[in-house]
């Protein structure tokens, strides 16, 4: 998966702790060290992301589906059409990548989102990207 650059402003003393690391071969490079520690950092937060993942407000009904997911999700015409046949809507929350063909029409996506909220990046056309900040 492609990764996102991050910048880290650290004081004289710390670059000096991870570049010894990194000599002393505990870490291939800087960025070994970056994401091993922010990998660790994280895992303290299951709880936090759980709690994202979970409706708040939502009524389930037959027309509405919850799409809750940390990684990776695509949203293809294909999808958004059947949706729109079965009359139902999303309720999307994401933290990672949500990824929109450029294919689907902006009308079918606003019939489809009832509701979105991501954490992560969105990999769509800026008027896509604008559906769904409206959704929030």
């Amino acid at each position: 998966m492609k990764t996102e650059k991050v910048s880290v402003n650290l004081n004289p003393a710390e670059l000096g702790q991870i570049d010894l690391l990194v000599a002393r071969g505990v870490f291939d490079n800087r960025s070994d060290f970056m994401r091993a520690a922010a990998r660790k950092s994280l895992e303290g937060y299951e709880e936090t992301f759980r709690q994202f993942l979970q409706p708040e407000r939502f009524i389930e009904s037959s027309n509405n589906t919850l799409v809750r997911t940390i990684g990776i999700m695509t949203l293809s015409r294909r999808y958004i059409e059947q949706l729109i046949r079965q009359n139902i809507m999303l309720d999307i929350r994401i933290i990672g990548l949500l990824k929109i063909d450029a294919d689907i029409p902006e009308d079918a996506l606003r019939q489809v989102v009832k509701s979105c909220k991501i954490h992560g990046k969105i990999m769509a056309s800026e008027g896509h990207k604008a559906i769904l900040l409206d959704a929030e």
